[in-house]
């Protein structure tokens, strides 16, 4: 889900596009105007076992595609998650440094590497009530894809995924970092559990309003309505341009973030607007 997948981030409110109302999912068989196949798989970027057993339906989407389509591609280079000179303690003081202290030894990161992180990055880690590994539902997939010997690629690049939220001031991302850090556990597992119990109504309309709900309270209402143009609605928009780039020639499994697929232009409804036949699919066992 973006980034709070954002990492992942949103109250559960009415339904606003009838295209849902019957049959939901987070996955989707997506057939294109000259017969093509492609399937959709919105994610949610934890590794709770109530999201990591897959329907049988995945995997034949999976077997049946050539190509597997991630948001971004692999990080090579990890020094695009770095500061490049030090500055936190112009920003935070003592407590703030214990905090960091804290949640660096519960995440398993050594505070060294803590204090080098992009504010933003770390205030999306230090969100999580959970620690991040990688057996997130994203990789799962992925790991899925490429035991069957599927090409693997990105919608963005590295760059373009790191620079929705490096162009934000560099005020804003530590404004962001010390709200997380105020933040007490129980709220954290508390909009975790919201989230999650959200994914699993598997209505992309209640995924992406909680998310959005949960993450705009942790930034202003100017960097929110930033946020949300950059990081939804105009990536949306990439996703489905480089998406029709990608399909000549190709069977598609993509796997993006579950809050890009409602709204009214979210990937689903770009879809059906290019003229797509969509279809729900059953995502997980269950």
């Amino acid at each position: 889900m973006f980034l709070f997948k954002l990492l992942y981030v949103f109250t559960l409110l009415t339904l606003s596009f009838p295209i849902f109302a019957v049959d939901q999912s987070v996955y989707w068989e997506i057939t294109s105007p000259s017969g093509k196949t492609h399937f959709l798989f919105g994610t949610i970027h934890t590794d709770d076992n109530r999201v990591s057993e897959f329907h049988p339906e995945v995997l034949r989407g999976l077997k049946a595609s050539n190509t597997f389509i991630m948001e971004t591609d692999e990080i090579q280079d990890r020094s695009i998650l770095l500061v490049k000179n030090a500055f936190y303690e112009k920003y935070l003081d003592e407590g703030d440094f214990d905090r960091i202290k804290d949640l660096a030894y519960f995440h398993t990161m050594p505070l060294e590497s803590a204090l080098q992180m992009k504010p933003w990055l770390l205030a999306i880690i230090f969100n999580s009530p959970r620690p991040i590994t990688p057996f997130n539902q994203d990789n799962l997939l992925k790991r899925k894809a490429e035991d069957l010997f599927m090409v693997v690629q990105g919608l963005e690049t590295v760059s373009e995924h790191f620079s929705v939220l490096d162009a934000f001031e560099v005020s804003d991302q530590m404004t962001l970092l010390a709200t997380v850090l105020k933040r007490n556990e129980d709220i954290k597992l508390k909009d975790y559990e919201t989230l999650v119990n959200a994914y699993l109504t598997f209505d992309p309309e209640v995924i992406l309003q909680t998310d959005e709900s949960i993450t705009s309270k942790l930034v202003s209402n100017e960097m929110w309505k930033e946020m949300q143009e950059k990081l939804i609605q105009a990536r949306n928009q990439l996703f489905f341009k480089r998406i029709l780039e990608l399909e000549n020639g190709n069977n598609l499994f993509i796997a993006v973030g579950a809050s890009h697929l409602g709204g009214s232009n979210g990937l689903l409804n770009l879809f059906k607007a290019g003229g797509y036949q969509i279809k729900p699919l059953p995502p997980l066992a269950q």
